[in-house]
């Protein structure tokens, strides 16, 4: 995938995931059980936990993140759960936002070139491509969430 196409669909796959947020209000985006006993909250912090790594690696052009990516996905999904369970909702949207600005900038400034060339990463092993790492966790992540959002408004219709 070219960066102009990425950007384009990541910027396409932000507006729909913002316009289903939207349609939440507090009191539901604070309510467990969403996903499993995950609230919407906890959701949107767990996807932005991922956009901010993405930003790291853009930032530095290296695999050095969080030390939470030795652990397997559920025991990585908990723990960031366990660091962010203390944040409030409008922090939670904050940091969501922010990082979504940051993300949107570095891909921005990411040449073109190194959207399909590991060795541009340092770190990256050479059999990655990195759109597709940036994909999986912005454009293919989304995905994996809203189903139970909608599912969740449905309900409170």
């Amino acid at each position: 995938m070219e960066k102009s196409d990425l950007i384009r669909r990541v910027e396409s796959a932000r507006s729909g995931w913002d316009g289903l947020l939207s349609q939440v209000d507090d009191e539901l985006a604070l309510r467990s059980g969403t996903e499993g006993e995950l609230s919407v909250k906890d959701l949107v912090a767990h996807v932005t936990w991922y956009e901010r790594e993405v930003v790291k690696m853009l930032r530095t052009r290296t695999m050095d993140g969080s030390d939470l990516w030795a652990l397997g996905p559920d025991e990585r999904n908990a723990a960031i759960h366990d660091e962010i369970r203390g944040m409030s909702l409008e922090d939670v949207r904050a940091e969501s936002a922010g990082v979504f600005a940051a993300l949107m900038e570095q891909l921005e400034l990411l040449p073109d070139e190194a959207y399909h060339d590991a060795a541009r990463f340092s770190d990256m092993p050479p059999d990655w491509v990195p759109w597709k790492l940036i994909a999986g966790n912005t454009i293919w992540h989304y995905p994996d969430h809203t189903g139970s959002i909608r599912r969740l408004t449905r309900r409170e219709r």
